[in-house]
């Protein structure tokens, strides 16, 4: 195939002229200036001037997820009662009497000042149960018919944060997987998208019900794919997941490419530990890859659950707590380090993202150094102490440029003032650690945010400090797509495959048309008019005007 009429972006900005690319099984052949040299029978594509940029790696989302919340309320432009109650009343229309309402990315404020709780939500609710994400999907809130329906009303068992009233009765707060699991199983879904979170695999899975997940993962990879995400790394892998993913890659049903880490928790058998660890050595499968392992090492702010180094400011004395201990941390880095794995761990406390960097040097001791590029996932705060040890471990810094307060439609409060003042200028460094010489992979987290790339961009480029004194740790527009693609591609040991438009490189690519870098910066968006995943088109309007088979065009 021939792409021609292309611009390409250098070091300082796209090409004037036109470029030509050719496209030979699915690497990139050659690329030249002039018109395209196609000949007798080979495809051609006329691109119309579009700029030409390697497709996009979302570093860190949830596919199964996201897939589901395409079904459900999203919040996250909520900031009032009144709002709420509209939006959950228009959506309680279109389903069955009795069925769970479900909505996602509510903010802190979603019902203005105060947090929900389950008299509040009643008063819009009545008897329907109603179950709300938060923005973060590490705390929900639920009504009262949903909590007696879920038998949690006078509280969750032991290690499920279901946050009790003065009056010995259940708020409607959800705290973390654990508690936000027991009532999330009632959705239409059954809560199979969540499991991965916790470890856990679903239990008597009906045929209609895997076929209902199935589809959740195509269409969650179809809206990857219309926005020019052509990897995504899907953080919350599980057997059954695995059987999904690996069911749909030898279908060839798979249009994006999905690396699939697997989830170890605190206190799992050494029987389930071993099995997930096997899992994670499977060879690649078509566009599916495996090789890495994730564990989670602390929650967030907003529920006091990020781990750090000092004292939470409103709470004297707390500091959070760890999700592992370091001996049996250290252990699973060793485990999976000696099996060749790479390891992806969540950590937004800086004493979390500390205690991350302990196990990955542990497993160095105990292994011997080699060049395995774990990773630290969302790294909200940092202590200063800590910057250098990213690079000086070969450690990438997974981040999501989506998720620092008052980005995104993110409201600052309350987590500004949980953090605390004299803490900002340790948040979402993203330029302290690239000029430490630490690679970042960028991404989004959906559905934790919005998939959209173009919202992610425009988020970096216009983050704004909170105070004056605190260090602006943006960064510029090309180092910020490098994040997006070169950066991601190295993460998963792919750079001289992926990440970069040049000769012998993956034909992994998004034209886009109408593309101006200062409309972008203030919030335009523009037009995808092809995505290319290894040389088959999958996705773009450009794609829609031409007779194409299996993807290819003709």
């Amino acid at each position: 195939m021939i792409l021609g009429n292309a611009r390409l972006r250098g070091e300082t900005g796209p090409e004037t002229g036109p470029v030509w690319l050719r496209i030979e099984g699915g690497v990139i052949g050659a690329i030249g200036q002039g018109a395209a040299p196609a000949g007798p029978g080979d495809p051609a594509l006329d691109l119309g001037g579009a700029l030409v940029l390697p497709g996009f790696c979302d570093s860190h989302l949830h596919l199964f997820a996201g897939g589901v919340s395409l079904s459900e309320v999203n919040l996250g432009a909520i900031h009032s009662t009144g709002e709420l109650e509209q939006a959950l009343r228009q959506a309680a229309r279109d389903l069955p009497a009795g069925a769970m309402l479900c909505g996602y990315g509510a903010n802190y404020d979603v019902m203005g000042e105060g947090r929900p709780d389950r008299h509040r939500l009643d008063a819009i609710t009545g008897a329907r149960p109603v179950y709300i994400v938060a923005t973060d999907y590490h705390c929900a809130w639920a009504n009262t018919a949903a909590l007696k329906r879920a038998g949690v009303l006078r509280g969750g068992p032991a290690g499920a944060d279901v946050v009790i009233g003065a009056d010995g009765l259940a708020t409607g707060e959800l705290r973390e997987f654990a508690a936000m699991g027991l009532v999330r199983r009632l959705a239409p879904s059954g809560g199979r998208e969540a499991l991965g979170l916790s470890g856990a695999e679903p239990e008597g899975v009906s045929q209609a019900e895997r076929d209902r997940d199935i589809a959740a993962l195509k269409a969650a990879m179809a809206q990857c794919a219309a926005l020019g995400i052509t990897t995504a790394v899907n953080m919350d892998g599980t057997l059954y997941q695995a059987d999904l993913f690996e069911e749909l890659a030898r279908q060839d049903a798979l249009p994006i490419r999905v690396s699939l880490p697997m989830t170890l928790v605190p206190g799992m058998d050494a029987a389930r530990r071993a099995a997930l660890l096997a899992r994670a050595a499977s060879a690649d499968v078509g566009l599916l890859s495996f090789g890495r392992v994730k564990m989670f090492m602390d929650g967030v702010f907003d529920t006091w659950t990020a781990f750090r180094t000092d004292d939470y400011p409103d709470r004297p004395g707390f500091r959070g707590h760890p999700l592992f201990g370091p001996e049996e941390f250290a252990r699973n880095c060793i485990e999976a380090d000696a099996a060749g794995l790479s390891i992806a761990t969540h950590a937004v406390g800086d004493g979390a993202v500390r205690a991350t960097l302990d196990g990955y040097e542990a497993a160095a001791r105990a292994n011997g150094r080699r060049d395995a590029r774990h990773r630290v996932e969302h790294v909200d705060m940092l202590h200063p102490d800590d910057l250098a040890r990213f690079a000086g471990l070969g450690v990438i810094a997974s981040m999501q440029p989506v998720h620092p307060p008052g980005s995104s439609g993110l409201p600052l409060e309350p987590t500004v003032s949980i953090m605390g003042r004299g803490r900002w200028g340790d948040t979402f460094p993203w330029r302290a650690l690239q000029a430490a010489g630490a690679v970042l992979a960028f991404g989004t987290d959906w559905p934790v945010s919005p998939l959209s790339p173009w919202n992610a961009l425009q988020s970096a480029l216009t983050r704004r400090v909170w105070a004056a004194g605190v260090p602006d740790q943006r960064l510029g527009f090309d180092a910020v797509l490098a994040a997006y693609a070169e950066g991601g591609a190295h993460a998963l040991f792919s750079e001289t495959l992926r990440g970069r438009v040049a000769v012998g490189m993956q034909a992994d690519l998004v034209a886009l048309g109408g593309f101006d870098e200062a409309a972008l910066v203030a919030g335009a968006v523009p037009q995808v008019g092809l995505v290319m995943v290894a040389g088959r088109v999958v996705a773009g309007g450009l794609a829609k005007g031409g007779d194409y088979d299996q993807g290819r065009l003709a």
